[in-house]
């Protein structure tokens, strides 16, 4: 209960990238207070047109805000607000009274504000939801993020330690818009069969972004250097796997594509030790398989990723434990309550309870993909860069 309130407060403290406010949680992507949220949708909604009528560079802060609203609405669009999350049915523009009472929910989703982190510092139904909205929208806008930096170009040459001592690169709005760009590698007219360096050249970058990505959980900062290396690692052969299967090109269910249109399928690799082609088949039966079967969206994918990641399983300490468990408990009530509300009840218990189990499959596979790098690296150095051995083989002393 002490690691939700210490999370929620924290994002609730955040300032809007639009005003310089205080924030009152993630909308549309984005750190916003409630003013620059509804400027920014009413904009959209209506379909609104302004000009400005000085150069277009007036300051936007939260004392002239309203000023400028053509500069403010390109403040908006330059911090990374994404109009494709508004959502017509949810984000209608029309008078609401203000001291309506909420309307009773529902018994569906009477449970929504205990599933909501907020729910442990809120008393109030509408605040609860909210809660629920705004940790859905960060954790969905943090997949988003992460997506688009897989497919630039940028990969920094560093070690374990600057990666995870570092601030997170994809909490930084100014950042993203300059290089988390589409390469034009990651793009295809034909496909190729993999080969050893495409295998190097995708596991690396998906690590890269797996480190980008742990340091944007609150939980995460609040681990010590060996207790975080440890989690990374706990989950650098499942992530990895799932960014592959989910964003690969539907080309059945027996084949893997990647963005640069390199593929692997059932083909046994000779070059490759037994136990990282037994890995491939693996994936293709117990991730592509029933992802495509069960067919999840990207909200849910989002989850579902972060479930995974957040695995107490990892070798950390008892109490960390305890806290990495709480806020994997908190993402996966939410993941139920979202498919409830989508689905409905006896259609959502069967598209859940078939993607959970998908991550015990995967902690199996994990597990036997681990001993095969190793014995790979032991006895043949399969090439991975010094960054990638020291994730697998390095040593993360308590007092670094």
């Amino acid at each position: 209960v002490f690691f939700q309130k210490l999370i929620f407060k924290m994002q609730f403290e955040e300032l809007c990238l639009v005003c310089n406010d205080l924030s009152s949680g993630y909308h549309y992507g984005v750190p916003s207070c409630n003013g620059c949220k509804t400027f920014f949708r009413r904009t959209i909604m209506k379909k609104q047109l302004f000009v400005c009528q000085h150069e277009k560079n007036c300051p936007v802060d939260k004392s002239i805000r309203c000023a400028c609203r053509f500069c403010r609405f390109e403040k908006c669009i330059q911090v990374g607000m994404d109009k494709s999350a508004l959502q017509a049915s949810r984000d209608r523009i029309g008078y609401t009274k203000r001291t309506r009472k909420p309307k009773t929910k529902d018994v569906s989703f009477s449970s929504s504000s205990e599933m909501s982190p907020g729910s442990y510092f809120a008393e109030s139904p509408g605040y609860a939801q909210k809660a629920f909205e705004t940790y859905w929208s960060y954790v969905v806008s943090r997949e988003k993020a992460s997506n688009e930096m897989r497919l630039s170009d940028y990969l920094p040459k560093r070690s374990l330690k600057e990666a995870l001592c570092s601030k997170s690169l994809l909490n930084d709005p100014i950042f993203l818009s300059k290089y988390a760009l589409p390469s034009s590698k990651h793009t295809y007219t034909s496909l190729r069969f993999i080969t050893q360096t495409d295998y190097h050249y995708w596991h690396e970058r998906d690590w890269f972004v797996l480190t980008e990505y742990a340091k944007t959980f609150k939980i995460f900062e609040a681990l010590s250097y060996a207790e975080q290396a440890e989690l990374v690692r706990h989950s650098a052969i499942t992530l990895p796997a799932l960014n592959q299967v989910y964003n690969s090109p539907d080309h059945g269910l027996d084949t893997v594509v990647f963005p640069d249109g390199t593929y692997y399928d059932r083909t046994h690799e000779p070059t490759r030790p037994s136990g990282l082609n037994r890995k491939k088949y693996q994936v293709l039966d117990l991730v592509l398989k029933p992802f495509r079967e069960i067919d999840i969206n990207f909200n849910e994918f989002a989850a579902f990723k972060a479930i995974t990641f957040l695995n107490p399983d990892a070798d950390v300490s008892l109490q960390a434990k305890l806290a990495i468990n709480e806020e994997r408990i908190s993402v996966t009530k939410q993941l139920y309550d979202y498919m409830v509300r989508n689905d409905g009840i006896e259609k959502a218990i069967k598209r859940f309870s078939r993607l959970i189990l998908i991550g015990t499959s995967m902690s199996k596979m994990a597990c036997e993909s681990k001993e095969a790098v190793w014995i790979a690296d032991f006895f043949e150095n399969i090439g991975y860069t010094s960054f990638a051995k020291e994730l697998f083989f390095g040593d993360y002393d308590s007092d670094v």
